[in-house]
Parts: structure tokens; sequence; C-alpha cells
């Protein structure tokens, strides 16, 4: 299959990226904050050539992957729905057997799961796109484009009334699904009297795909022993939030998002599809920008629906993978690796991944099989994974259009987005591996492995323990 070639950088993104440098804080050596000083960088490729040294063959694969593999540009080219990114109504991979080293059975599953497909959580997100359409009908300025569009608002509208930010009915199967592919791809795991622990924020969404899944494995084998809890008593790690450090590392969102605004929001040719009059569209929309991510929003939830048109039909290649870039740049930045705000917003994932590491411990102690479920939010899964270390997610660039190499949300925090580590042992031997799953796809992490994708615990263990003692939240906010 041919694809188009990745999109040229506008010289309107050289410009706000030029802006951007004039806002970015100085240091005392005049040197831009979250920018690296030639020193810095001298020493950053010292650091990672003294870590290519220790690295194993499965990092060259790594990173020979992330070369060869397709664009972003291409990929959501070839499939447009994936543009929705933290919206994109779960894909489940083609299954690949991969048989573990001889003699290894699995024993234990610990899951951290997103809900599956919910409503948008304010109805504002409905009413005022669809006001802005109405009014434009009203005064005789609405394209039969635009009439099309409203008519697929005000229909999102009345199926989301009353429901907003609750799971949909294709979110409740989405993890019913989920729970039997577990079920079937590891038996020996799913045993009479198992105990399935699962816990889930208090977010009617979160819970509700807890007990979809929990039903769904009840079913499949009435003798399991599975027990479910919703409580704010385990908000410090499935639900961690701290206000002061965000506050202290997002300073500058405001005048970072306007820059982004201004290199990838271009909503002039889409004003003229939707409105038939260029004077009506000065004089009545205040923000033809904020107006085209709101609709592009819509397009992205209608998804979560079943048989539900979309508005795809607003958006040209372009404008719908620039879209998806603003989109995706903003979960860099709040919640990746990005250098504008620190590089260490992924470090939110620190509790979250210590109770996978504290809870494994406990299981592996125990002797007996046991599965671990844990049902929350995209904002915990996308440190979570980053500071995991899988795929390269935490690499940090000051280059807007190279995060997109590394880091595509459609890819990372899907509805019903999941992390499964798969633990396996063998009869007569203390050695543990595990296989890493991101959305039921292996991922590479930056620990010596002979056996990919399965590592060894005790090396996971090490490099991950050491990851979580290294950060300090400082205020413990939970």
């Amino acid at each position: 299959m041919r694809f188009e070639p990745l999109p040229k950088r506008s010289e309107v993104g050289f410009q706000a990226l030029g802006n951007l440098l004039l806002i970015a804080p100085q240091s005392a050596s005049g040197s831009l904050q979250g920018l690296p000083t030639n020193k810095e960088k001298m020493n950053h490729s010292t650091h990672y050539a003294m870590k290519k040294k220790l690295a194993t063959w499965t990092a060259t694969v790594m990173f020979s992957l992330t070369i060869t593999a397709q664009t972003a540009w291409q990929e959501i080219l070839q499939n447009p729905s994936l543009a929705a990114g933290k919206y994109l109504a779960y894909q489940a991979p083609q299954e690949k057997v991969i048989t573990p080293p001889e003699g290894y059975t699995p024993f234990y599953l610990s899951v951290f799961a997103r809900h599956g497909s919910r409503y948008l959580t304010d109805r504002e997100k409905y009413d005022e796109p669809a006001a802005i359409l109405k009014a434009a009908r009203q005064a005789g300025k609405l394209t039969t484009d635009g009439q099309r569009a409203l008519d697929i608002i005000c229909r999102l509208a009345r199926e989301a009334e009353g429901r907003y930010g609750e799971l949909t009915v294709k979110g409740a199967r989405q993890h019913r699904e989920l729970a039997n592919r577990m079920f079937h791809h590891y038996p020996t795991i799913f045993c009479d009297d198992v105990h399935v622990d699962a816990r889930s924020t208090t977010k009617s969404r979160a819970f509700l795909s807890m007990a979809n899944g929990c039903v769904e494995l009840a079913r499949l084998n009435p003798r399991l022993n599975i027990t479910m809890d919703a409580s704010l008593h385990d908000s410090y790690y499935i639900k961690y939030k701290n206000k002061n450090y965000e506050q202290r590392h997002l300073a500058k969102a405001d005048s970072i998002y306007r820059i982004a605004d201004s290199i990838y929001v271009h909503p002039q040719r889409l004003m003229k599809q939707l409105f038939s009059d260029a004077g009506y569209v000065e004089k009545h929309i205040t923000s033809p920008a904020t107006l085209m991510q709101q609709l592009f929003e819509l397009d992205g939830i209608s998804q979560s629906s079943r048989n539900m048109p979309d508005l795809g039909f607003l958006f040209n290649k372009q404008e719908r993978y620039d879209l998806w870039q603003r989109n995706n740049f903003e979960w860099y930045y709040e919640k990746g690796p990005s250098p504008l705000s620190d590089t260490c917003m992924y470090k939110l994932g620190r509790n979250l991944l210590e109770n996978f590491i504290l809870t494994a411990d406990t299981v592996i102690a125990s002797g007996r099989p046991c599965v671990t479920l844990r049902y929350g939010h995209d904002t915990n899964l996308a440190p979570l994974v980053t500071l995991m270390g899988c795929n390269s997610l935490s690499h940090p660039t000051t280059d807007w259009q190279a995060i997109a190499d590394t880091y595509r949300t459609y890819q990372l925090i899907p509805m019903c987005g999941n992390i499964q580590l798969v633990f396996y042992r063998k009869p007569n031997s203390d050695d543990i591996l595990v296989r890493v799953l991101l959305n039921e796809k292996d991922v590479t992490l930056p620990v010596q492995t002979e056996t990919a994708p399965f590592y060894h615990w005790k090396d996971l263990r090490s490099y991950w323990m050491a990851t979580v003692r290294s950060i300090s939240l400082d205020d413990g906010a939970r």
C-alpha cells in the first residue's frame, strides 16, 4: 500500500515555536529552562551512550522497529478513526500466540485498565457547538454540511442527556470482551477458587467497567473467588492526583496551548464549509478555532456509541492529522516527558507502579495463582506506562513535530486501554518471567533479557523499584 508523504512543517509552526522561546523561562546562565544547554546535551548523550552499552539486543530491536514502523501520519491516513486519540473505541489486536520458554506456565495476571467508551463529561460540550450552528440556521447562514453536522450533534446530545461521562453500551461490551480474552489466554490462572481481586475508582464508568469484566469472568467460571471494591481508600495509587506538582510544572500551560493552537488548528476552510457568509462568521463566530476543536471532539466521541454517524466529513486529511497532533501534544505535555513541563509529569505514575511491584511480591510469596484487576482512567494509565519504560514513551524531545515518533495517544490510552503483566514460573525454579502487554501487544523495555518478550522478574523488579525510589512527589498528595 502506498502512503502520502508526511506533510512538511509549516512556516506558521516555526514562527510559533519562536514565540515559545520568548515566553520560556531562562536560567541564571541564560539558557532556556526545559530546553537543554550544550553541556546538558553532551551529558545526556554520554548517559545514553552508557545505557546503550548496557542494553541488550532487545533494545536494538526496539529502536529498529521505531525506525521501520509506520509514521503516525501514515497510520491515521490508513485508519482515520485513530485520530480520535483518547476517544478511540478499543480495537483488539489479532491474536498472536507466543509460547513461553519450556516449562514455564502463567500463574499471576496483574492489570490496570481504563474504563470503556463513554459519553462526553459535560453537557456544554454538546450544547455549545449545537447552539452556534442553530443560530446560523436561524439566520439563514448554515450550509448543507452545516445542517448535516447539526443533525448529528443533536443526535449525540440526545443519547448522552443525563449520562454525561458515563459508560456506554459499547464501553460495557469492551470490558466483557477483554475479560473473556484474558480468561481464554491464561486458563491456568483462572482456575477454581482463584482469587480475582478487582478494584476501581469511584467514578461510575470505572466501577461499571469493573462490574462488566467480573460478571463475564464469573460466567466463564462460577468457581472463581471474585471480590470487587470501589473506594477512596485506593485513590493514592489508582487515581493519584497532586495539584501542587501540576501547578508547578504546568505553570505556562495557557501560553503553550495558545501556541499549540496556532500551529495545529486552522479553521478557515471549515468555516466556509459550515457557513455560507464570511461576514457572518467574522461577526458571530467568536472563536472559529474553538468551534473546530469542539466538532473534532464530537467526531471522536461518536465512536463510543453504536451505529452513530460521525463528523469526519468536516475535516480533510491534513486537518484531521493536525488536530490529532494538537491533542497528542497536550497529553505529552501534561502526562508525558515533555521538556516544557520539566520532563517529569509521567512520574505521577509512581504510586501505581509501586502497587504493581508490591502486590506481585505478595502473590509470589503466597505461592498461589491470583488475578489483580484495577480499573481507572487515562490520566493514570498514560503516566504508568510511560514510567514503566514501555516502547520509548519516556523519550523527551523539544521538537514538537517529533513527539509522534514515540508518543501516540491512540496506541496508549484508547477507551478500554490496558496494561497487562503476565507472570510465569516453572517447577523447582525460583526464576519468574514476566510478559508485559500494552493494549494486548507486547512492549519493549530497557531491561536485559535473552527471552524477549519475556523478562526476568528479578531484573524488571529491580529496574522498576529503582525508578520508584528515585521519584519524590514532594507534598505527599493523594
